[in-house]
């Protein structure tokens, strides 16, 4: 938890500047320069939201495992925002208050809610020294993924321990995996490489290996009782790649999945896709370059959990 931490000081630190700027601006300027500043600020949040929010460049940008509380730049904006209204003399002094205090509270919530609550306890897996193991709790598609992905490249993990790394609640937001997998491969010849992925192309391109986190269509809660997606709910599987017949091979840890191939009907269900994939710092070819997705029988082969 310590780079959480020190993200949130830091996170703290820039609001604080942040608000003390609003608040001088507001004492010292005139009042055109404090409405363009504003309209700028707002500008700045829009691009923010429009580019780099939930996007892969966020992490381009701030390759660290903290990037779940780094990458948060609202409360910078509220703060300043913050630092403007308690120094605005024509509103009464009682509303100046409430209104910051409120604002404040959003902030500090916003920047600190990663950190909140606890990881779901998983179940006792099955010990069978599979690579994939199904999930045992609704909640860690994200934490089964991971560990299992991290054992197919020779780094020891559970889904317990992902949990907690990933900082699992009532699901896994893909920041949260990546925090996992880059603490997992520190001082490891491994690294983390994120890339968002359009559902139309899985099946049209080769895929490599890796953790693909998904969010799906309003119209995937018609077809949820053959594909299981629901619309509200994201889901996570291992990518496993692309075969030959132009299916996505997928590794599936809802206990009543496992190993699928997803043809085209299947992935218009799903809105966005963020891949998550392991490559080397000094080029040492993946162990999983040379498996065949052809042949389910070769992953069984690597001893991986099948349906």
């Amino acid at each position: 938890m310590l780079d959480l931490m020190l993200g949130v000081c830091g996170m703290g630190f820039l609001c604080a500047m942040a608000a003390g700027a609003g608040a001088r601006l507001q004492t010292h300027a005139g009042w055109k320069t404090v409405v363009l500043a504003l309209v700028m600020m707002t500008a700045v949040m829009g691009a923010y939201m429009m580019w780099l929010w939930d996007r892969p460049l966020l992490i381009q940008l701030l390759p660290f495992s903290n990037a779940i509380i780094l990458g948060n730049w609202p409360p910078i904006v509220g703060a300043f925002f913050v630092g403007v209204c308690l120094r605005t003399a024509q509103v009464a002094r009682i509303r100046r208050l409430l209104l910051s205090a409120t604002l404040s509270c959003l902030c500090a919530y916003s920047l600190v809610s990663p950190l909140l609550g606890h990881a779901p306890e998983c179940g006792a897996a099955e010990v069978s020294g599979r690579m994939l193991e199904f999930q045992t709790t609704p909640q860690t598609c994200s934490a089964a993924c991971a560990a299992g992905f991290l054992r197919l490249h020779g780094i020891p993990a559970t889904e317990e321990e992902m949990a907690g790394l990933c900082l699992t609640r009532r699901g896994t937001h893909w920041l949260g995996v990546f925090r996992g997998l880059k603490l997992k491969t520190a001082n490891t010849e491994w690294d983390v490489v994120v890339e968002e992925v359009r559902p139309d192309e899985l099946t049209q391109r080769v895929n490599p290996p890796g953790i693909l986190a998904m969010t799906f269509t309003q119209v995937s809660a018609a077809n949820s009782l053959e594909s299981g997606f629901v619309a509200d709910i994201g889901h996570t599987v291992v990518c496993l790649g692309t075969s030959r017949w132009e299916t996505l091979e997928v590794f599936d840890p809802s206990p009543d999945f496992g190993f699928e191939s997803w043809n085209d009907r299947i992935l218009a269900d799903v809105d966005s896709g963020i891949l998550l994939r392991l490559v080397s710092r000094n080029g040492t070819p993946s162990p999983l370059q040379n498996v065949d997705t052809q042949r389910p029988s070769t992953w069984n082969e690597r001893q991986i959990a099948s349906r």
